[in-house]
């Protein structure tokens, strides 16, 4: 009898743990979540240029210019999602000119590594976000805030942003930054300094202080509308005085069917670092037309107030874009607006085309024609005036997942107007610059943990 019950519960206890494992088996395991990640990326960006005119005209019997700049960049990020949500991203980068360092390179001569972007971004509450430290600020079309990316250095600012996201089609940002170098020509000072504002504009940021607030709807993804409000606190080193001027206005894009269209409108007001009444105003206007899925055109015309030459006001009417990527608007050859800002302002029509040449390649073509908004004084007349055309073509070429192509050549027909506006004497007719430029942009690592 007892081994009759033996053999029973015997049987009984294999056949459930057969089942148990066999239930372990087909019960799918559940994965751990991961709530960190971890990324490592770089890019390399060498760019040759012949400058034959570019930046500024040529004399007769000027030496173009060639190069090869470079830039390079590794770029660490973090996220957390879990209860306590981070992100940090830092971008280091080294910008250089092929041949600055020798090749055996004891000290380095190219300016060393230099901190891009390194910031840090949190939750404040319910649809409230902040990302504090260096970071890139671009708004819009980059017209007023832009990240220059064209730059080898770029543009970044050390400020504050906060986010708020009521709804999935309204943000609202704000940016605040208060900034001093502690330098007093050369001579670093120290940070501990207890008194004094030590803020040389020359070396460092153009501003000491900054509030913007910027407001963008979607009305759907082909119809938004944006209004932008920035506040700049001027510090004049000579005067020991700081000087605001605020800088408001909107912008909007839509389409119908194959039409695109777009309107910026800014005004400015306050003082100008010298502490000159500022009244300037920019329009901005644009249409396109696809015709097909391969071409399609594309017209504008931008208009940015400035002084009359020979005039008495004693307002700068001069609109200054003060941190906008402006090699994207005003011609390639970076007449205006990058490291010259004309004070008889601009007008720009243009007229550019782009060309779907196959899925990995386009080429596009853009002809500007410039005068002077304010007017310009000669011995004949006071009148605004035109400062010449520009022709800029582009080639786009994407080599593969990780490497871009890019070849431009632009040409500038300039004129006695130009030169006088520039200070070049006896400059060439026809000037141009050819540039052609690799990008390389891979992901050396991903981990999640």
């Amino acid at each position: 009898m007892d081994r009759h019950f033996l053999s029973l519960a015997l049987a009984g206890t294999a056949i459930f743990v057969t089942q148990n494992v066999i239930a372990q088996e087909e019960t799918p395991k559940i994965e751990e979540e991961k709530l960190h990640t971890f990324e490592v990326s770089a890019q390399l960006r060498p760019r040759f240029e012949y400058r034959n005119g570019a930046y500024l005209p040529l004399s007769k019997g000027d030496e173009p210019s060639i190069l090869v700049n470079n830039r390079t960049r590794l770029n660490f990020d973090y996220a957390s999602t879990g209860n306590y949500p981070l992100g940090v991203h830092l971008s280091l980068q080294n910008v250089n000119i092929w041949g600055q360092a020798p090749q055996i390179q004891v000290t380095d001569k190219t300016g060393g590594l230099s901190v891009f972007e390194a910031y840090a971004v949190f939750p404040l509450a319910d649809k409230f976000s902040a990302k504090v430290g260096r970071q890139m600020i671009a708004l819009d079309d980059d017209r007023i805030f832009g990240s220059l990316d064209w730059h080898p250095a770029g543009r970044s600012h050390d400020a504050l942003n906060i986010n708020w996201n009521p709804n999935e089609n309204l943000q609202i940002r704000s940016f605040f930054a208060f900034n001093q170098n502690y330098l007093d020509g050369t001579r670093v000072i120290n940070i501990n300094s207890p008194k004094g504002q030590h803020f040389v504009s020359s070396n460092a940021q153009p501003y000491q202080h900054m509030e913007t607030l910027h407001a963008h709807y979607a009305f759907s993804k082909a119809t938004q509308l944006s209004f932008l409000f920035s506040n700049l606190g001027f510090r004049n080193d000579t005067a020991q005085k700081t000087y605001d001027m605020q800088t408001f206005g909107v912008h909007y894009i839509g389409a119908a069917a194959d039409w695109k269209y777009g309107f910026s409108g800014y005004v400015q007001t306050g003082k100008n670092v010298n502490g000159t009444t500022k009244g300037a105003y920019l329009l901005a206007v644009n249409a396109g037309y696809k015709f097909s899925p391969d071409f399609s055109l594309n017209a504008g015309l931008d208009y940015l107030s400035g002084n009359d030459s020979s005039g008495t006001s004693t307002t700068d009417k001069a609109f200054n874009p003060f941190s906008g990527t402006n090699h994207k608007f005003y011609g390639f050859m970076d007449y205006y607006y990058v490291s010259f800002s004309p004070s008889v302002g601009l007008i720009n029509p243009y007229l550019s085309a782009n060309v779907r040449i196959n899925e990995k390649s386009n080429l596009s073509a853009t002809y500007h024609h410039f005068s002077s908004a304010g007017k310009m004084a000669d011995a004949n007349s006071n009148k605004r005036r035109s400062l010449g055309n520009e022709i800029d073509l582009v080639y786009n070429l994407k080599v593969q997942p990780f490497v871009s192509l890019q070849v431009g050549y632009s040409t500038y027909f300039s004129n006695k107007h130009l030169e006088a506006l520039k200070g070049v004497s006896q400059a060439r007719g026809y000037q141009d610059w050819l540039w052609c430029s690799l990008n390389i942009n891979p992901k050396l690592f991903s981990a999640k943990f």
